[in-house]
């Protein structure tokens, strides 16, 4: 059985399925955020009430971080082509040994159309860049490519230049399986302002002797590695809603409780699941639900924060 931690969030914390011991809400917090996710889907429900189509597009685009062409994939919600209405977006970043269709693959499009069209989740597009094998981070040596700044300034600009999104921080959150878990950590760090909301799903951390070449030497190394980038920049973390889960057969799990572990002590909010299950797209196919929840109820309450008056 999996144990959950809390979220983090802006002026607030929302308990999910926390052990009594890890509660750090009271509850006239948790009821009030309730009522404004639930007053959030209220808003949209209009949007669902006819079926519309949804679509997933494919296109390519010139990456001036990378000099060459490269690929994306992207779901467009229900709706989508008969309003005007603008659109948070989640990208999600697949693993070493995948590509641009991997969460495709695992069935993600699918859960969140049905899950927006029950009303269960706010609509928003999801967008699946190509990443290679090069860990999502600018390297610092070898062929020294930009795929930390390919991901966060090219991909995000070209999909805010083509697609009807939202274009903020706020609106935009980033997740990965494995390699893109750490990813998708990374950049938040390193990319600040770029994403508010982030999940690591069986995130693998590598320490330095393990790590690509393309890390670079110590110093380089302590700039791209969550664990230390957490010690580095922890009140830039406390601004970010978490998210990390893995399988308690997952051959990373120890490095990632070890990395929950440090959050903890920082006392850093966030959000940590420990599931049974390994490191495969039995486990990641399974949880697609709850990431989709995790991610949603995120950015709507961000945008709520966000549309609160100063005074």
């Amino acid at each position: 059985m999996g144990r959950a931690l809390i979220v983090g969030l802006v002026g607030a914390v929302i308990v999910i399925g926390a052990q009594p011991t890890a509660t750090r809400a009271s509850a006239a917090v948790a009821d009030h955020l309730s009522a404004n996710v639930a007053m959030s889907h209220v808003l949209d429900e209009g949007a669902l009430s006819e079926p519309t189509p949804s679509s997933i597009r494919t296109l390519t685009f010139d990456s001036a971080a990378l000099g060459r062409a490269m690929p994306y994939t992207v779901y467009l919600p229900p709706a989508y082509a008969t309003t005007a209405k603008r659109y948070p977006v989640l990208y999600m970043l697949h693993g070493m040994s995948g590509t641009n269709a991997e969460w495709q693959g695992y069935g993600i499009f699918d859960r969140a159309d049905a899950m927006i069209r029950a009303g269960e989740l706010q609509p928003l597009i999801i967008v699946l860049p190509q990443g290679d094998t090069a860990y999502w981070v600018d390297h610092a040596v070898t062929d020294k490519e930009a795929w930390g700044r390919y991901m966060a300034h090219d991909v995000v600009n070209d999909v805010d230049a083509r697609f009807r999104t939202i274009a903020d921080s706020a609106h935009r959150a980033i997740g990965g399986v494995s390699m893109g878990a750490h990813g998708a950590v990374q950049l938040a760090f390193n990319y600040p302002g770029t994403f508010s909301v982030v999940g690591a799903h069986s995130l693998v951390l590598r320490r330095y002797e393990q790590a690509p070449a393309y890390f670079g030497l110590q110093a380089d190394y302590a700039k791209r590695d969550p664990m230390q980038l957490a010690v580095a920049k922890t009140e830039l973390l406390r601004s970010i809603d978490l998210w990390i889960d893995i399988g308690d057969k997952d051959q990373w799990v120890g490095l990632a409780k070890q990395f929950d572990s440090e959050l903890n002590g920082l006392k850093v909010t966030h959000v940590w699941h420990e599931w049974s299950g390994d490191h495969s797209a039995t486990y990641w196919s399974a949880h697609l639900g709850d990431y989709l929840h995790f991610y949603g109820n995120a950015l709507a309450k961000r945008a709520i924060v966000q549309a609160l008056p100063l005074n």
